[in-house]
């Protein structure tokens, strides 16, 4: 079913340029009308998913028209279009609830992202909406799908507290087939290279069904790859005996997209039980899908960084001066030998303790934990004598998101 917008301007030529260059090449129904009270008429008569209203216009203004909309109880998403710009009718615009405010003259892209991002808000609500009638269709149901609710969100809690890639994607098949109630369970990821699926966890398949891999291009799973749409299939349908090489009753296969690129697909099976999964069960495993997303995305960024910071260290390690890296609240980060040599620290627990506790020097200790406090510098300098007798010069910069970075050179 299409989207429906409506356009509401007293200009011809800027209800033709929205309507012919914007809408309708995204595919949407639009209505037009050329004043406030025409514009009211339509949005109350034909309830448009989206309104696009000039604000100055015979008749009614725009704001006009969303206070009475409101009066009337009629939530219809809104972007006002302004030939001048303020910041009051900016204000009383936000409080009529609009999604966006455009200023004149219409840049295209900056209308057309607005209307993508109010319509993807109408949609979540609508979504939203919609799972809340389904689960209050009974009282049974409705007991069922919060108590479904509570295991997505305690098991969600437990996915992604982990970086650990093999204990997430174990504990995500696992959850899969309990919250499902399925027989069997396997999380399948993208080899771009090869084009196929190879499962990389699993839930009771035997060693056979774990060793196989599934072409994108001619493999049920691999379909909902390229769709990224779940498919379920029941005892009823003939899909199952043609798309899979091992005969089930019946299934779920949901795709797991990382930033709109699918990245593979997790999937229940029955091969015994003669009950289907329902549309309850899809969308529960649908957000499990989406907890497992992030929770391996989370595990590579991690490994990605501990990677980085294990060449860092290296590299620290091996310069001459006093490398020091503390974070926000002043724990030790970074320490080289050069460092731990200078002000006797020991090679290890140190890492997570305060700097203070460390060094004993209250001149760096000063530097350290007031590093921006001269002339709102981010990196300030100083020479100091030190315990040795030698003369250093100190330097603290100021890291984003509140770390600092100190080195010490031996200038004597």
């Amino acid at each position: 079913m299409y989207e429906r917008v409506l356009v509401i301007d007293d200009s011809p030529e800027i209800r033709d340029f929205l309507v012919e260059n914007i809408l309708r090449p995204k595919g949407f129904e639009v209505l037009a009308a050329s004043d406030g009270m025409m514009g009211l008429e339509l949005a109350i008569a034909k309830e448009p998913d989206l309104m696009i209203t000039d604000q100055q216009m015979p008749g009614l203004t725009g704001l006009q028209v969303l206070q009475k909309l409101r009066e009337r109880n009629i939530d219809i998403p809104a972007i006002l279009v302004t030939g001048e710009g303020s910041e009051d009718t900016a204000v009383r615009a936000f409080r009529l609830g609009i999604k966006d405010y455009i200023i004149k003259p219409i840049d295209a892209d900056e209308l057309s992202a607005s209307i993508d991002k109010a319509l993807r808000e109408s949609r979540l609500q609508k979504e939203r909406d919609q799972l809340v009638e389904q689960l209050m269709e009974s009282n049974s149901q409705l007991q069922r799908r919060a108590q479904e609710l509570n295991v997505l969100y305690g098991v969600g809690k437990s996915v992604s507290s982990s970086l650990d890639l093999e204990e997430v994607l174990q504990r995500v098949v696992e959850a899969a087939v309990y919250v499902v109630g399925a027989e069997e369970g396997s999380l399948m990821l993208l080899d771009e290279d090869r084009g196929e699926l190879y499962i990389r966890a699993s839930k009771n398949m035997d060693s056979k069904a774990r060793s196989m891999r599934k072409r994108v291009t001619d493999s049920l799973a691999g379909r909902v790859l390229q769709t990224k749409r779940a498919i379920a299939i029941g005892a009823d349908s003939q899909l199952k005996r043609t798309h899979t090489a091992l005969l089930v009753k019946s299934l779920i296969y949901v795709p797991l997209i990382l930033q709109n690129k699918p990245i593979g697909v997790l999937g229940v099976t029955n091969q015994i039980k003669d009950s289907s999964f329902d549309s309850n069960d899809t969308r529960a495993l649908s957000a499990l899908g989406g907890y497992a997303t992030i929770a391996i995305n989370n595990a590579n960024m991690y490994h990605t960084m501990a990677r980085e910071r294990t060449v860092l260290s290296e590299v620290v390690e091996q310069i001459d001066d006093a490398v020091l890296v503390v974070d926000e609240d002043f724990r030790m980060l970074v320490s080289n030998a050069a460092a731990r040599a200078l002000f006797a620290l020991p090679d290890d627990n140190v890492i997570g303790r305060p700097i203070m506790d460390l060094i004993n020097h209250v001149g760096l200790v000063r530097m350290v934990s007031e590093p921006s406090s001269q002339d709102g510098e981010a990196r300030v300098e100083q020479d100091m004598p030190l315990s040795n007798g030698h003369f250093y010069r100190a330097r603290v910069t100021l890291v984003e998101g509140g770390s600092r970075f100190i080195t010490l050179r031996d200038i004597s």
